[in-house]
């Protein structure tokens, strides 16, 4: 039962997370550097989703009886860059429009999506017989980092 409502569970901190930071501030950043940092992080998930292909792509974190284990392009380097690009484009917003309150959340949508990875991987190599060679030659999150 608890491997059934837990990626539900993520999904919905993860839109709540997303729909707050979204509603208590503004959607665009006024900084060079952050609408940089912006762009960047709206490029990154855009093309993470192309490379994926939308198909293939589930916002739940458990994998589709008949997806593909995806290691070209970004992917070849980053396994969650789409989870990177959420957090990428919220940096600028907060630091341009910021509360203790915006940034508690942005710090709960990180903590969800770092348990949110762990759990997704864990399946994913239960059900992609290479899953766990690939994670020896990528970065899980951030290039360098993590």
């Amino acid at each position: 039962m608890k491997n059934r409502i837990l990626p539900y569970f993520f999904v919905s901190v993860q839109f709540a997370c997303l729909l707050v930071l979204a509603a208590t501030g503004p959607l665009v950043a006024t900084t060079d550097w952050g609408i940089m940092l912006e762009f960047a992080g709206i490029f990154l998930g855009v093309l993470a989703i192309y490379q994926m292909k939308v198909g293939n792509f589930n916002v739940i974190p458990v994998p589709k009886v008949e997806g593909l284990m995806v290691t070209h392009g970004i992917y070849k380097y980053l396994r969650h860059p789409m989870y990177l690009a959420q957090l990428m484009v919220f940096v600028p917003l907060i630091s341009e429009h910021y509360s203790h309150f915006r940034l508690i959340v942005w710090f709960v949508l990180l903590i969800n999506l770092l348990f949110k990875l762990h759990f997704e991987e864990r399946l994913l190599k239960a059900h992609f017989e290479g899953y766990a060679d690939y994670m020896k030659t990528t970065w899980r999150l951030v290039p360098f980092v993590y």
